[in-house]
């Protein structure tokens, strides 16, 4: 008996609310952290100096170039039509890296082998790259014990990317029949150094939740950013299922924030609530139940009493960005960026703003931007 469950869309259901209340808008909570010499990236947060890699509607993944607003299909082949699977924006799954010469992707299997000892349950994680340049591809790293959460953000720092995997859960019943999922299991903290392949598992990120008989399919592990030389990981589940939609995903969740130490190797629980967007040295991070929502800056905080951040609350230039709206945080004003506009980053003191399905951007200038307020 072979039985196959992914739970991923039940989880980010339950866990993320978004531009507009969608969940892919609320993937775009947290930002790239450059100017700290680290990169934060999600499927939905894929930043780079210059441009991002976004999905417009399931179609080939695309860059956006800052400069000119133009985008491109990311594919470096001769000659594609992008219409197969041979496409390179479609072979590099759901959350390409570029770094360096190259766009780094995972390309994961995993499923039941047949055994004269009984079923046995397989994952086989690799780490490609794929030249910016030819697109030829080859394997930097393989490995067995988990599977990498690519869709939950991973940093790249000096040169190693670190994730999360999953050990996906397996599980026998009583006929001897396996059966998998991404919730649940036991979810550790990963690296690979990107120049020598060199894979590392640090261990399980926690524990304490296996006691709880409905974190058996709803735990997750998340990187969601760098701050103070430290990556941190979001690690959630329930401690008793509870299926309403009516109650904040706050209240129906246990979640923890764990800092990881790159240099030490070493994991921690966090003093600080789980943080909406980091940037090397800036911290956001909603202090809910409290309505609040609090900013380290370097060696300033603000805190903009009667703003809840959520896990989508970005800051930039003195400003919080909640979905529609900006607030100065000197003194707590409300802005508006008009319907169905968020704001993505910045570059060269310009705004990048997206709808809430990052399909389609527009560049703005400081001018511009406070023009915006004026129009409603």
């Amino acid at each position: 008996m072979k039985i196959k469950i992914f739970l991923t869309s039940f989880v980010v259901m339950l866990l993320l609310t978004g531009c507009g209340e969608k969940s892919k808008s609320e993937k775009r909570g947290i930002g790239n952290n450059q100017k700290s010499g680290a990169m934060y990236i999600d499927p939905y947060e894929n930043i780079y100096d210059d441009g991002l890699i976004y999905v417009n509607d399931g179609n080939p993944k695309r860059y956006l170039d800052f400069e000119t607003m133009e985008n491109t299909v990311l594919c470096s082949k001769p000659n594609c039509n992008h219409n197969t699977s041979e496409c390179m924006a479609k072979i590099v799954g759901k959350t390409p890296i570029i770094y360096g010469d190259y766009i780094y992707f995972f390309d994961v299997q995993d499923g039941i082998n047949e055994t004269s000892d009984g079923d046995e349950f397989f994952i086989k994680s690799k780490l490609m790259r794929a030249s910016l340049t030819n697109s030829e591809i080859e394997k930097i790293s393989e490995f067995t014990d988990c599977e990498p959460r690519e869709y939950d953000g991973c940093v790249i720092l000096d040169g190693v990317l670190y994730f999360t995997g999953d050990n996906m859960n397996p599980t026998k019943n009583e006929y001897g029949g396996i059966s998998y999922a991404n919730g649940g299991g036991i979810h550790y903290m990963c690296s690979i150094d990107l120049d020598s392949g060199e894979y590392t598992n640090y261990g399980s990120i926690y524990d304490g939740d296996k006691q709880y008989e409905a974190s058996n399919y709803t735990s997750t592990a998340q990187v969601v950013g760098y701050f103070n030389s430290k990556i941190y990981v979001k690690y959630s589940f329930m401690r008793e299922y509870i299926e309403s939609t009516d109650i904040d995903t706050r209240d129906k969740f246990t979640i923890l924030n764990f800092e990881f130490d790159p240099n030490t190797g070493e994991i921690k629980e966090s003093d600080l609530p789980t943080g909406s967007f980091m940037d090397g040295t800036v911290y956001v991070c909603s202090n809910y139940p409290e309505i609040s929502t609090t900013i380290i800056d370097d060696d300033k905080q603000y805190n903009v009493e009667g703003v809840d951040a959520k896990f989508i609350g970005k800051y930039a230039n003195g400003k919080l960005f909640i979905l529609s709206k900006w607030y100065d945080v000197s003194n707590g004003s409300c802005h508006s960026l008009g319907d169905d506009t968020c704001f993505v980053t910045m570059y060269n003191d310009c705004y990048i703003l997206s709808n809430s399905s990052g399909t389609k951007f527009e560049k703005l200038t400081e001018e511009e931007l406070l023009e915006l307020d004026k129009e409603e």
